[in-house]
């Protein structure tokens, strides 16, 4: 399986011209009259290749560390010992060092100790200086840290330059990583530019055209001198362009050399012959990362005009949504296989999910790609767009490719990375993206070219029109967010279902800029089957909204009236990748629910996924790709069961009978009978409740939670065996919710209010 953990890069095609690292220029040693073989050369030999490529076939196959296209070779070569000085006739003088890889495809240097006063030039390039990089100055420079974009070839030649004026300055620079690349794009089919799975969707075509901000906002980052993911610029709530960068915390390394490349992307649909132009700066400093939801926060530090990107790379800032509400649809973009910037496709709602071995619950998104849409490797960190094109999430792995377009992947939800229990500004976001602690919900990307208007009153992910609903009682609750600078006291909103928007809700209150306000609008019946709702908000203060871009909400959802909660308790073993299921009618014909494939994990791995469901008959399969069934091999062997909120199994499969070979079918029943009511005294703290909920039960072994809302729509579902639950209320909406227990002991129900 290929999962998207930092997997790297190494471009293979005339690099002439179409990269702008630094602020142009020509070297100063262009017009000198020595010649390169009388420049100081430090070579460093052919690494251990065959090695090299066995450790890389375990790790490729792992999928849980960076792909690697380059050998590091650590070194300190400063201008005190190597490099050769030269005197012009003016009286300029220009320090230079050849280094070349034996046998290297491409070269990459990372330089530390960097000191450039005002005056001083650093360029790096190729022999025929056909690649150049830089000017570099100061400003270039984060706590004397510089990393190069890829050289072509195997010699990269480094020039500092000292203007008379400034010889009684201090001037240095140490080059300690030297990176030899040795796979090429022919070795992994995915790699490098043009080279990316065919069915990846250029960002610049027809379907991309409504995405043109969050395009420019999104970009590669290279991590560790040899990695490549991807990322995104991200808003905070001053909308002053502090260039913050959102990528996975899996592609984390010392950022103060990453490298940041804009606009690396097709012009049209239609993939160039050879590589479009870019641009890139260089150093970051870590704002905040965390492991359970996989996000990393960096601020880029180097070559900023004003404190922010320069206006010439046309950057964005992209919006965000921490509500964790369920997206409609969702869309991806990114670079996969450090290919030219690509887009993907979800149109249907997204699952909140435990995967990728976080230790969190509900920490992850899963998802399959539409449109014959895919990611791939390189593609880790990339940002994950609701369809209000906010970002909720950012890569962390999965199994999906263009040989693989069915398999899942999975994003960090950017709801639990905001503000989790016990978290400070070293591993949240709120500190960064709300600086003046707001309390804002969801933010409008910023536009550098086009500051805040006056009247923008907008809506987040609307709640209880999602999903699945066991009632044909609907009830519909939105948020409104006052985006603009004027505060907002009245807004129009127009809502319905199924593609109709004829019931109108007039909203009178006082929001200031960023603040929100929870619209519980009235119930509807609706009759079992899928739907749709629709709302647009207009009329801000009376007048006319000037940003109505961001005026209509969607979602879709399936309606079961009277439906049954059944739960699905699935024990994966360690090939994850191999495993899919189906629940469907008792004719087999019709699927009801699906999941799969799953990550590859060095240990067994639970699934728990409520289905609601009427009463009658059904037919649950499951299938392995490799033949196994659910033996666990090295590890221990899988199961499953599907049991009533009672704790009734309806059907499993037990570790004993793990081995089922490539498919395996259960058929069961179910009907109303009521439930064993749950006896033993438990307890449900705070109540009203803002944040963090806790349950305290004196009962045994697995306990199952299913949180509802007040039309009986499941929100979310846990489980634990331990005693004392905390669960995370902050993603739902003011209301009122119903807490289900489901021990061995039985089943009990509390109601709670979220204030």
């Amino acid at each position: 399986m290929k999962k998207k953990l930092l997997v790297c890069a190494l471009l293979t095609l005339s690099f002439s011209l179409v990269a702008q690292q630094g602020d142009g220029g020509i070297p100063k040693s262009t017009k000198a009259s020595y010649s390169l073989k009388q420049i100081d050369k430090k070579s460093f030999s052919e690494p251990d290749i065959a090695a090299l490529r066995v450790e890389d076939e375990i790790t490729d196959k792992a999928g849980n560390a960076p792909w690697r296209f380059g050998f590091n070779n650590y070194t300190s070569l400063n201008m005190s010992n190597s490099g050769t000085w030269n005197t012009l006739p003016n009286g300029d003088r220009i320090w230079q060092l050849v280094i070349t890889c034996e046998n290297a495809l491409t070269v990459n240097l990372t330089l530390d100790q960097v000191v450039l006063p005002e005056g001083n030039e650093l360029y790096v390039y190729n022999p025929d200086k056909s690649f150049i990089l830089g000017k570099f100055t100061a400003y270039h420079l984060y706590e004397g840290n510089l990393g190069t974009e890829l050289i072509p070839g195997n010699t990269a030649i480094i020039e500092y330059y000292i203007p008379a004026k400034n010889m009684g300055e201090i001037a240095s620079l140490n080059v300690n990583t030297v990176t030899h690349g040795y796979r090429t794009a022919g070795e992994f089919a995915e790699k490098a530019f043009n080279s990316s799975g065919s069915c990846n969707m250029n960002v610049n075509c027809t379907d991309g055209t409504p995405w043109a901000n969050q395009r420019n906002g999104a970009l590669m980052l290279v991590s560790g001198s040899n990695g490549f993911c991807s990322g995104s610029l991200i808003n905070n709530t001053q909308n002053d362009g502090k260039p913050y960068v959102l990528t996975a915390n899996h592609c984390y390394s010392s950022p103060a050399s990453w490298i940041f490349r804009f606009n690396w992307q097709a012009a049209g649909c239609t993939t160039p012959g050879s590589s479009p132009i870019f641009s890139s700066l260089s150093g970051a400093v870590l704002r905040a990362r965390r492991t359970p939801s996989d996000f990393c926060l960096v601020e880029i530090t180097g070559g900023l005009v004003n404190n922010t990107v320069p206006a010439s790379y046309n950057p964005y800032f992209s919006g965000w949504d921490n509500t964790g509400a369920i997206p409609s649809s969702a869309v991806c973009i990114h670079h996969p296989a450090g290919d030219i910037k690509k887009i993907s496709f979800d149109d249907n709602p997204l699952v909140i999910s435990q995967a990728m071995g976080s230790t969190e619950a509900n920490s992850t998104w899963t998802l399959h790609w539409d449109r014959n849409t895919t990611t791939e490797g390189g593609s880790s960190g990339s940002p994950l767009f609701d369809q209000n094109h906010r970002i909720v999430g950012q890569l962390w792995g999965g199994g999906a490719s263009c040989s693989s377009l069915n398999s899942a992947d999975y994003y960090g939800r950017l709801a639990n990375s905001w503000n989790p229990a016990g978290s400070d500004s070293t591993n949240h976001l709120k500190s960064w993206l709300d600086p003046n602690n707001n309390g804002a919900t969801i933010v409008d990307g910023y536009d550098p070219a086009g500051p805040a208007v006056a009247l923008d009153a907008t809506m987040s992910n609307p709640l209880g029109v999602s999903g699945i609903i066991c009632t044909g009682t609907i009830l519909p609750i939105i948020t409104i967010v006052n985006f603009g600078t004027s505060t907002l006291t009245s807004a129009t909103i127009n809502y319905g279902f199924d593609g109709t928007t004829g019931l109108v809700y007039n909203w009178t209150g006082s929001l200031s800029q960023y603040a929100s306000s929870v619209i519980t609008l009235p119930t509807a019946t609706l009759n079992s089957g899928n739907h749709s709702f629709k709302a647009i908000i207009s009329n801000p203060n009376a007048l006319t909204d000037q940003n109505q871009s961001n005026d209509t909400v969607t979602s879709s959802f399936n309606v079961v009236v009277n439906g049954d909660v059944v739960n699905l308790n699935l024990t994966l073993d360690c090939y994850g990748d191999e495993i899919s299921w189906v629940l469907q009618d008792n004719t087999g014909t019709t699927t009801l629910f699906s999941g799969g494939t799953y990550t590859q994990t060095p240990a067994t791995t639970t699934i728990n996924v409520p289905f609601c469901l009427n009463d009658g008959c059904y037919k649950f399969t499951i299938n392995d790709s490799y033949g196994d069934g659910l033996q666990g091999g090295s590890c221990t062997n899988g199961s499953y069961t599907i049991t009533t909120q009672d704790g009734t199994t309806l059907a499993e499969l037990s570790s004993a009978n793990a081995n089922f070979g490539y498919t395996h079918s259960d058929s069961f029943c179910i009907s109303t009978t009521g439930l064993k009511e749950y006896t033993a005294s438990w307890k449900l703290y705070p109540n009203p409740v803002s944040d963090y909920l806790t349950i305290e039960t004196p009962a045994s072994g697995l306990k199952i939670i299913i949180i509802t809302n007040a039309t009986g729509q499941m929100v979310q579902t846990f489980q634990s065996e331990l005693n004392t639950i905390t669960l995370p209320a902050n993603a739902l909406a003011k209301g009122m919710y119903f807490i289900q227990l489901t021990s061995n002991e039985g089943t009990s129900q509390k109601n709670f209010i979220v204030k």
